[in-house]
């Protein structure tokens, strides 16, 4: 279904962070990460370039923002999954990107990615 697209994970809780790298693995895509706080994530991403991003808002070290906003720039398409939704912040610099309310089941986040690379 994903074809070798790469997958950037950042997800600070790791069962919840393993299950979605499960999902794109099953799914045949690559995942990179998964980083569980920003500082992680900004470090690999120096070193790779993903198809898409699948994002907590709140890492182990701060809010999200900082990998959100290099990734849009980069022209990377993003989804956030989150446990109460989106800071406000965030909706305004991200109006677009897909949200995921957990719990939801990562093969539903896994058919979002697929519709977002054939759009």
């Amino acid at each position: 279904m994903l074809n070798e697209v790469r997958v950037f994970i950042a997800e600070d809780e790791p069962f919840i962070a393993l299950d979605l790298a499960a999902a794109v693995e099953e799914a045949r895509g690559k995942v990179i990460g998964p980083a569980g706080s920003v500082r992680e994530a900004l470090a690999i991403l120096e070193r790779t370039q993903p198809h898409v991003g699948l994002l907590d808002v709140h890492l182990s070290d701060g809010e999200v923002t900082p990998i959100a906003d290099l990734l849009i720039n980069r022209g990377v398409p993003i989804l956030f999954y989150c446990g109460h939704g989106l800071t406000p912040d965030l909706k305004v610099r991200h109006p677009h990107a897909g949200v995921f309310i957990k719990p939801q089941p990562p093969i539903v986040i896994v058919h979002e990615i697929a519709a977002l690379m054939h759009r």
